[in-house]
């Protein structure tokens, strides 16, 4: 009787955990521009043109192309400090410099993006770009977490409204 339960109670422990798993649906997280994200199909990237869609998404991978090496500094920076804290008596002036240098190339591809949001801008004006637009999945936007470059779930278009 006592093993029947224990059974049971596995097996339904095993099945509580694994629905949270199987919940998010095929290509959770994988989406990008042109998927099938409900977010993405925004009606304000509907009304743009094949030609604009097709601008604003060549525009976004050499955003990605341009920042690739900045984006590896950074993720290997915050990697080595990381590894550093772990250590039973981390470099405090390492650790300082490492922030530096990271502190540095976030100055860099933020001036960028803003160069990029500028140039997606003359393409598509009516598209409101949100700081997010370009980045994500990667620590950079606001969907950030671990990885590299993208949009988190979805890619985070702009809405169209307009600030009163």
């Amino acid at each position: 009787m006592k093993k029947s339960m224990m059974l049971i109670i596995s097996i339904a422990a095993i099945a509580l955990m694994t629905t949270n798993a199987f919940s998010w649906g095929h290509g959770k997280g994988r989406a990008r521009m042109g998927g099938d994200c409900p977010r993405y199909m925004d009606s304000a990237w509907q009304d743009l043109t094949q030609d604009q869609q097709a601008q604003l998404k060549a525009l976004r991978q050499q955003f990605i192309d341009d920042t690739y090496e900045q984006r590896a500094s950074m993720a290997s920076i915050r990697n080595e400090m990381r590894m550093m804290m772990e250590t039973s008596q981390p470099d405090r002036d390492r650790l300082l410099d490492l922030s530096a240098q990271l502190a540095d190339l976030r100055k860099e591809l933020g001036e960028k993006r803003i160069d990029f949001q500028l140039a997606a801008k003359t393409i598509a004006p009516e598209l409101r770009m949100a700081m997010g637009f370009g980045m994500g999945h990667g620590g950079y936007g606001r969907h950030g977490g671990k990885g590299g470059l993208g949009f988190g779930d979805c890619p985070r278009l702009p809405d169209t409204q307009t600030p009163e």
